[in-house]
């Protein structure tokens, strides 16, 4: 099995195999969470790629990692393909009540940073009316901020 971090051409291919290698490691989520928040710009990018296709085959691991996600979008300086990545995997899942609440506020920061490519910032506006579905009256400021 490849690690990760060793992968010199990253290709979905590769994702998936891994994954697949992994399926049976109840720990995989935490040690991806711990290499996106790691130093390496390019391992935390590939790690949080892993981590969001991983959200689409098993939701329920990325749960526990929630906080940690949210202390890494808080971070400043993060690749922004680690950011589109993370905030990709929160808009995939059902993100649990009482991370709602920061989870919006991130996404609306992250869509109304200009310096931020456009995935990111679209990533963050399906983030948040996510939640809105959950919480209707929420949803004027995403509208307000589509509307900038």
């Amino acid at each position: 099995m490849e690690d990760i971090k060793d992968i010199k051409y990253f290709s979905l291919k590769k994702v998936n195999k891994f994954l697949k290698e992994n399926e049976n490691n109840p720990k995989l989520a935490k040690e991806l969470t711990k290499l996106i928040l790691g130093k390496d710009p390019l391992i935390s990018m590939r790690a949080s790629w892993t981590l969001q296709h991983l959200s689409h085959r098993n939701p329920k691991a990325i749960y526990p990692q929630i906080p940690q996600l949210i202390k890494f979008l808080n971070q400043q300086g993060q690749h922004t393909g680690a950011i589109r990545n993370v905030i990709g995997t929160l808009r995939d899942i059902d993100i649990p009540e009482k991370y709602c609440g920061e989870i919006f506020d991130i996404s609306l920061r992250l869509a109304k940073n200009a310096t931020l490519p456009h995935a990111p910032r679209v990533f963050a506006i399906y983030t948040a009316t996510n939640i809105c579905r959950k919480y209707p009256e929420l949803k004027a400021e995403v509208e307000l901020i589509i509307s900038e």
